[in-house]
């Protein structure tokens, strides 16, 4: 791979208006991975990629001070249906820092990072998927590609001298798409 899948999403500050129940799963500061378990009997993992080192944007070096990345994309389940793609992005110095980046396997990201006493997290920037960025996507991890729009949130999650971009795609079964548009 030469670039993360998100590189060309529309980032920005702004989530989507006329969405409340959305925007609470996209601006909630805490773990993703415990709000899921919340909402399914078996929570599981499934590694879609890892390990794969890439170049970088000019705005993802800015996030993470580096010039390549580590990437790790996975699909997260509530109850074999997936809810969430995410990827994570972090520098050589980090997965030093971090070693056991290297071995979370089937275990979620954030089972390891919300861990840490001294976790920060940025600004969530959110984007929109056009309909060539779903299609992409879902090619990408085996789904479906389903009408309808898809929203993401990205941010820095730091502990130490760890740093790591998480972005979050919020697919189609997550219940925050179902409540109706005011």
């Amino acid at each position: 791979m030469t670039a993360s899948i998100d590189h060309r999403w529309g980032w920005s500050a702004a989530s989507p208006l006329g969405w409340p129940a959305l925007c609470d799963w996209l601006r909630d500061p805490g773990s993703l991975t415990e709000r899921l378990r919340r909402h399914c009997r078996d929570f599981r993992v499934e590694v879609l990629a890892s390990e794969a080192l890439l170049s970088l944007t000019p705005q993802q070096k800015a996030l993470l001070d580096c010039e390549q990345a580590y990437c790790r994309e996975v699909l997260l389940y509530c109850d074999e249906t997936p809810w969430v793609y995410a990827s994570s992005l972090y520098s050589p110095a980090t997965r030093a820092a971090m070693p056991q980046l290297t071995g979370l396997g089937r275990r979620a990201l954030g089972e390891l990072l919300f861990d840490a006493p001294d976790l920060q997290r940025s600004t969530f920037e959110f984007a929109e998927l056009t309909n060539d960025d779903r299609i992409r996507l879902c090619h990408r991890a085996g789904l479906d590609p389903s009408p309808g729009p898809l929203w993401g949130r990205r941010s820095v999650l730091a502990t130490g001298r760890a740093r790591v971009l998480v972005t979050e795609l919020f697919l189609p079964a997550v219940p925050a798409y179902q409540e109706p548009v005011a």
